[in-house]
């Protein structure tokens, strides 16, 4: 699967796989770019000095964010002025979720949630939860994501146990 978010890349027996917010999807694929598009014909382009702003920012966000799994880790790497990197061991991801509006169900773009047992991050308790938003193909990276997490978790030893 190769897309413009979602690059797998078979360099090595261990591929990485690169993600990022899709600028287009925002915009063609959600009812907010939506929504954007239609404020500004509607309105002759007035609506412009508005969302063009908007635009520029959302595309400059998602430019200089990335996001990609190698090895047992998921590396983040964000910022525009001030650049942060993170990574997370893979076996302590608790959860993956997508969530999907009524439009982006449409084109199979949607928002990666993770929650982590990492605690460097923000997030309540000991926990850190990060939000990946018009990720274009979320349900294949979640899976290949999940399947990480699980063979991680295996070499490692982790089990996860609940307590209430």
């Amino acid at each position: 699967m190769a897309t413009a978010a979602f690059r797998d890349t078979r360099a090595n027996i261990s591929h990485t796989i690169e993600f990022r917010s899709s600028t287009k999807a925002f915009l063609l694929k959600s009812a907010t770019g939506w929504f954007m598009i239609a404020i500004t014909l509607l309105t002759l382009g007035g609506a412009g000095i508005v969302t063009l702003p908007i635009l520029a920012f959302k595309v400059l966000t998602n430019r200089t964010s990335l996001y990609w799994l190698e090895g047992d880790r998921l590396f983040m790497r964000r910022g525009i002025l001030m650049r942060s990197e993170e990574e997370i061991e893979l076996y302590r991801i608790k959860d993956i979720k997508v969530h999907f509006s009524l439009v982006q169900q449409f084109f199979g773009n949607g928002d990666l949630s993770v929650i982590s047992s990492d605690a460097t991050g923000i997030g309540e308790g000991r926990r850190t939860t990060f939000q990946i938003n018009n990720v274009e193909d979320a349900r294949s990276l979640r899976e290949e994501l999940r399947s990480r997490v699980e063979a991680a978790r295996r070499r490692v030893g982790v089990r996860e146990y609940d307590v209430a």
